[in-house]
């Protein structure tokens, strides 16, 4: 249909109509490569004429779509500030969400260029305007926003580390400013808000004492994402071991349903965190067995890392995760920070990888200092430490 019927559409569609056809193949992941570049000259020359919601819909709809054309979005956000007056905080929040799934500018390949691919992602500078105008509003429309709309701002802000004092602190004032509505919060909303606290480092102790006891009481509401995103955030906030119990009640219903990458979050979190829990790690141990073979390079270093912090290296789990971190080692690119991670783990509980060994080998000839490696990383490797 999106091939064969609406290129023919896309000149002589009406602007409403338009915006709701592009939006509607975007949803239906009815995506067209051909279309969608066919539509973006029109809507390049519509978009002054476009309003709040109009902009949002397209600009989300060639996101979702992973069409980031630079030359249609760097038009629709030059268009946001002068459409900001008549706004509410429902469509602050809407055009917030979509800016955050933006990217940067992404090179073409000289492959890419023979093909005359159009440029894709937009500057940050042109973000940054959108979001400088949209936090001149905020004072307006906080006051009638709902729940849902404050927290989805405060997810924007986060993704896009938005850090603006002023605009921050509004946001958090407004979710304090009624306990009643604050105590409606949902399962999902709570892990948003959590994850969003934790990323923009928002310390105001009320926020935070507010969001330990919805943990306490939403944590068994909360499915398998929910759960690891709010263990990630109450390690970076530096909650208690009683926000950590919570979370650790719930995590047997959900253990078989859990991803390698979910597993690896939650035994980082109770690391990070520095909460002691034999049962956590035991009852992980042969999930994270069975999911090795698929993890990525960072999510075995983490779960390596986790369980030498608590002084633990089970056996077959040790074998499953540097099996899979070996392979990767020949196979892929792993960063230096996860092979320094995984080298201070081992190093940590004396154990020694003669593939990790020859990888940590060309790294110390590009960083002879050793500085970033533990005392017992350069024992166990027998790495010779630079003269003093």
């Amino acid at each position: 249909y999106s091939v064969k019927f609406v290129p023919s559409l896309i000149e002589s569609a009406e602007l409403v109509d338009l915006c709701g056809i592009i939006s509607s193949l975007s949803q239906l992941n009815s995506y067209s490569e051909e279309t969608f570049d066919l539509a973006v000259e029109r809507l390049v020359a519509c978009a002054p004429q476009m309003d709040l919601k109009q902009i949002s819909l397209i600009a989300n709809a060639y996101v979702h779509a992973g069409h980031a054309d630079t030359a249609l979005l760097t038009k629709l956000l030059a268009q946001v500030p002068r459409r900001l007056s008549k706004s509410t905080g429902k469509d602050l929040a809407v055009m917030l969400n979509a800016v955050a799934q933006v990217p940067g500018p992404k090179p073409l390949t000289p492959q890419e260029q023979t093909m005359n691919l159009r440029p894709r992602g937009v500057e940050q500078a042109n973000i940054e305007k959108v979001l400088d105008s949209i936090a001149l509003r905020l004072p307006e429309v906080l006051p009638q926003s709902d729940l849902h709309t404050l927290t989805l701002m405060l997810n924007s802000f986060a993704q896009l580390r938005f850090r603006q004092k002023d605009a921050v602190d509004l946001l958090v004032e407004e979710l304090l400013a009624d306990d009643r509505r604050f105590q409606k919060i949902s399962a999902r909303q709570l892990a948003m808000v959590m994850n969003a606290v934790a990323r923009l480092q928002v310390l105001n102790p009320k926020l935070l004492e507010q969001l330990k006891g919805q943990l306490r009481m939403q944590a068994r509401h909360m499915d398998a994402q929910g759960l690891c995103i709010s263990a990630n955030a109450a390690a970076k906030l530096a909650f208690g071991a009683d926000s950590f119990q919570a979370l650790f009640t719930q995590i047997p219903r959900h253990l078989p349903k859990l991803s390698g990458r979910q597993l690896a979050m939650l035994a980082h979190a109770w690391a990070k965190a520095h909460v002691h829990n034999d049962d956590l790690f035991a009852l992980l141990e042969s999930p994270l067995a069975q999911r090795a073979p698929g993890m990525a390079p960072h999510e075995v270093a983490t779960t390596l890392y986790a369980y030498s912090h608590f002084h633990k290296s089970p056996p077959e789990l040790r074998e499953k995760l540097l099996g899979r971190f070996n392979h990767l080692l020949e196979t892929q690119v792993v960063s230096e920070a996860d092979l320094l991670m995984v080298v201070n783990a081992l190093g940590k509980v004396g154990h020694y990888d003669e593939v990790v060994a020859a990888r940590l080998e060309k790294y110390v000839q590009k960083e002879p200092s050793l500085r970033n490696l533990s005392p017992q990383a350069i024992a166990t490797f027998q790495m010779k430490a630079p003269d003093a």
